[in-house]
């Protein structure tokens, strides 16, 4: 599969609640880009206490990246991620 496009998200968060951000988000993502999308953390400082990391988010489709874009982080999102 081709990525023709990537969004980059700062993610602030408590380790013990990562992983059901992790399941929003990408059932989030999912539904834009009918799941045609691969998720990549580039850089990772949860565990030495700083809480936060960065996610690429590659799009097989370049309309489904403006799509995400145009649509911003849902309200639900806004305190733990900011799009880059």
């Amino acid at each position: 599969m081709t990525y023709k496009a990537s969004l980059y998200f700062d993610v602030k968060i408590t380790p013990d609640k990562k992983l059901i951000l992790e399941m929003f988000f990408k059932d989030w993502a999912d539904r834009i880009c009918n799941n045609e999308v691969r998720y990549s953390t580039i850089t990772s400082d949860i565990m030495s206490g700083r809480n936060k990391e960065t996610i690429q988010v590659d799009f097989v489709n370049e309309e489904d990246a403006v799509a995400m874009k145009l649509k911003g982080v849902p309200d639900e999102f806004s305190k733990y991620l900011t799009m880059m």
